[in-house]
């Protein structure tokens, strides 16, 4: 699909332009995966094309989703405890091979960490803001303060897991961050983004927000911790999928 053809899918911000957003974000990844591939040869270059094929076929997912989501309450009956460890490992996973030169994702946690969610839109919600760390570091790149990392730390609380996303970029200008999660800002820093991202967090019982932060930009995201069965059958499940891998 066009660029020109994905821009009219999100002049607005009903569903369907929710859904093309994150699409779009998805397909762009996707290109700069193959052009690095392009340049590229051996193992790298393989490790490249799978992470392309991976975003590839998420972004499949995601189409079909739409046209079959339902409501909140079907909504809510899709959330399953699973390892949000390993959700966040597979994002920086994919979205290493085109970092700038230098620029990391750092994840940092020690054991799993079970949530009770929609694994999908938990996936969507993280990869919107790494995403966003890594598009501006692109974008700094070469100059005379490049961007060195974007960390995602997890933390249990209690009832809660928190995953605090950090980078040591230029941060946001404070004219935005009062209507950061409006759609309306999307052309000022905050954006359709932002606003899918608070909106899925907000349906699998959680929150999305930005907090102040000395150097960079800091989002917390917290959602509802998986305890007891619950936790102990999503670890079942993922033992059982890594044993088939």
């Amino acid at each position: 699909m066009s660029q020109l053809a994905l821009a009219a899918l999100t002049t607005s911000t009903g569903p369907s332009a929710r859904w093309a957003h994150d699409v779009r974000n998805a397909l762009a990844t996707v290109g700069l995966h193959l052009e690095t591939l392009e340049r590229m040869s051996g193992p790298r270059g393989r490790d490249i094309a799978h992470a392309a094929h991976t975003l590839m076929s998420r972004a499949a997912a995601m189409c079909s989703e739409a046209m079959s989501q339902g409501g909140a309450l079907e909504a809510s009956s899709r959330r399953r405890p699973f390892d949000i460890a390993r959700t966040i490992s597979q994002i920086a996973n994919l979205l290493r091979p085109i970092a700038p030169a230098g620029f990391e994702i750092r994840v940092a946690e020690n054991g799993a960490f079970a949530v009770l969610a929609d694994q999908q839109e938990v996936f969507r919600v993280l990869f919107n803001l790494v995403h966003n760390a890594l598009s501006v570091a692109r974008a700094h790149a070469g100059t005379a303060q490049p961007m060195s990392h974007v960390t995602l730390l997890i933390e249990r609380h209690d009832t809660t897991v928190t995953v605090r996303i950090a980078d040591d970029g230029p941060g946001l200008p404070q004219a935005v961050r009062h209507n950061l999660f409006r759609p309306q800002q999307a052309s000022s820093g905050g954006g359709l983004g932002l606003a899918i991202a608070r909106e899925l967090a907000e349906r699998n019982g959680g929150m999305l927000q930005h907090v102040e932060s000395a150097r960079g930009a800091t989002f917390l995201l917290q959602l509802p911790a998986a305890t007891g069965l619950m936790a102990e059958a999503g670890a079942l499940r993922s033992l059982g999928k890594r044993a088939r891998h």
